[in-house]
């Protein structure tokens, strides 16, 4: 998964992103062109629990891959998302949205004064206007199409669809779509057809104020799409969670009265959001996390591990992650009944442990 970090200067989401990643601040890449951009594993309780289990020779934790770009600011009056930078963001599958709300007299606001809604207001005019840009300049072409007599009606409508939504200032990932709709959008790398995480960049003392309580409750109504998708952090405080030890950074949160930290909750959210969940496969030699959209089939499950598998599936035995760690250990779970063979079509859930049989 490629998760895209973006913002104005000074919001902070450079901080959020050392603390998604655990780099310092002496990695920064001053006057970088592109993003920065790293590849963390996603440390899942799971695995490690099954490691304990298995003690494998391997254990390999889910990836993720976030890219921090630089934050652009122009004016009080232009767009902030020139083409370059346009271009630059458009193979990731969805943004973090960093928006400062934390004051701070050293380092001003860009734009003169903290005002979060204005913020949000200002991107996702950017990444509207960009989509809409896209569309119109289809829908030209396709006019002339139409005029050859050549079947574009469907891509006329579904396109034409898309631009009311999108003056309706809401997102495209809103649209209900079907398969054939969402394949034929997905060639024309719409950046609003990507889920969309707003992080409210906050100061620790404004954690459960009524101060963000309120700003929470005003985004929600002024975008109805973003209920699910906001996402209060302390970037500070995150950052120094990130840089401690394990054992340490448990002691912070304790004494910070947190029972997890921000930063795997927000991982959680990125799964939500791209509909993402994970399997497991184990063994003496490996323990392995796999990362596949929701609700697909075994078969292509299979195919995610190797293509062999495939083309030869034969049966996927699977046992939930919990009946597993109950019972100790696939032997127990067989001799209970808990280990059951699914066939091709079967949804892979969250969390199943699966043995795959094939034949080639």
């Amino acid at each position: 998964m490629r998760i895209g970090i973006i913002g104005l200067p000074l919001s902070g989401k450079t901080t959020l992103f050392e603390a998604l990643t655990g780099s310092s601040p002496e990695n920064r890449h001053s006057g970088r062109q592109g993003p920065d951009i790293k590849v963390v594993k996603v440390m899942d309780d799971r695995v490690t629990h099954l490691a304990e289990m298995y003690h494998p020779k391997k254990v390999t934790y889910a990836e993720m891959e976030y890219l921090d770009f630089a934050g652009i600011v122009k004016d009080g009056q232009t767009r902030e998302m020139d083409g370059a930078f346009l271009k630059s963001i458009g193979k990731i599958e969805a943004f973090i949205h960093v928006v400062r709300v934390f004051p701070d007299r050293v380092f001003p606001h860009p734009l003169g004064k903290v005002d979060p809604l204005r913020d949000i207001e200002r991107f996702h005019t950017d990444l509207i206007l960009s989509d809409l840009s896209i569309i119109e300049k289809r829908l030209e072409r396709l006019r002339k199409d139409m005029k050859r007599g050549l079947p574009v009606k469907e891509e006329t409508a579904l396109l034409q669809r898309c631009q009311g939504v999108l003056e309706d200032e809401t997102f495209l990932n809103q649209l209900e779509l079907d398969a054939a709709a969402r394949q034929r959008l997905r060639g024309y790398d719409f950046l609003t057809l990507r889920p969309m995480i707003v992080a409210l960049n906050v100061h620790e003392d404004q954690l459960g104020s009524p101060e963000v309580e309120t700003l929470t409750r005003q985004v929600e109504e002024k975008y109805p799409f973003l209920k699910d998708s906001l996402f209060v952090v302390a970037g500070g405080i995150e950052m120094e969670i990130a840089q401690l030890s394990g054992e340490d950074a448990v002691e912070f949160l304790e004494d910070l009265g947190i029972e997890e930290s921000a930063m795997n909750r927000l991982i959680h959210l990125c799964y939500r959001k791209l509909g993402r969940i994970s399997f497991f496969t184990v063994g003496e030699d490996e323990v392995k996390a796999w990362t596949i959209p929701k609700g697909l089939p075994a078969v292509k499950a299979a195919g995610v591990i190797h293509s062999d598998f495939e083309r030869g599936f034969i049966k996927a035995e699977v046992i939930a992650y919990d009946d597993l760690m109950k019972v100790g250990g696939i032997p127990a779970a067989r001799q209970k009944g808990l280990l059951r063979l699914e066939g091709k079509d079967y949804p892979v859930k969250d969390g199943d442990v699966i043995t795959f049989r094939f034949n080639v």
